[in-house]
């Protein structure tokens, strides 16, 4: 286990659960803060329409989630934006929960692409779902998934050849353009490559809205207590 293990071990009495009384929330389950910690996000448009159709629609986003980064200070570990989902990697700040990013980010989205586009209606299928992430390496395994999407979905033959993921940003060190301009680098991405037993936990969590929490058995366990 990893630094970020470490972090939620040190923070354990810092992490709350904020009630919708407190803020509206994007979430269906209870909002979980913790300070410094990893969220797997998974935002689907809605109806499962093909929104992202163009280059220009999938470059505004990530101009937004710029934009988003810079007011809130989050950082965003790894992005795969599909046509008709997105995928995204989370640090968030010490005082600004997963939900008030999402609500910038999705919310605000939402409204700028109706106004460019002139068009009505949801942008986003219900609500983002996100997925505590216990530690760096389950976060690799995280991204090493995410980058799959394309090609399981037959649209590239290989995760380099889609431009809008974090593939060549954390597997190449391709700096240039927005997704080199938006990503931060995630510590050990180079370092660590998930065993198999890993990967299989991996897309058996991020593969159902069953599970919240993403990592060891006893770090499920563990969270699964505090948060029913």
């Amino acid at each position: 286990m990893g630094f970020l293990w470490n972090k939620y071990c040190s923070l354990t009495s810092q992490i709350s659960i904020v009630t919708p009384i407190q803020e509206v929330i994007l979430t269906r389950m209870p909002l979980i803060h913790i300070p410094g910690g990893l969220y797997s996000v998974v935002s689907k448009c809605n109806n499962n329409e093909f929104l992202f159709d163009s280059k220009d629609k999938f470059e505004l986003y990530l101009r937004h989630l710029m934009e988003c980064k810079k007011v809130q200070g989050f950082k965003i570990y790894d992005i795969v934006c599909m046509s008709n989902h997105v995928h995204e990697l989370y640090e968030v700040p010490e005082k600004v929960t997963i939900a008030k990013i999402l609500q910038r980010v999705k919310g605000s989205f939402a409204i700028k692409f109706n106004v460019i586009y002139k068009r009505s209606g949801h942008f986003w299928k219900n609500k983002p779902f996100y997925r505590v992430v216990e530690d760096e390496e389950h976060a690799i395994a995280c991204i090493n998934y995410f980058h799959e999407n394309p090609t399981r979905a037959g649209m590239v033959l290989h995760p380099s050849l889609w431009p809008f993921s974090g593939y060549n940003f954390h597997v190449h060190g391709d700096r240039t353009g927005l997704i080199g301009k938006l990503l931060d680098p995630l510590p050990g991405y180079s370092e660590f490559s998930p065993f198999d037993e890993m990967k299989i936990d991996v897309e058996k969590v991020l593969g159902s809205k069953k599970h919240k929490f993403l990592g060891s058995s006893i770090f499920q366990e563990s969270m699964k207590t505090k948060y029913k």
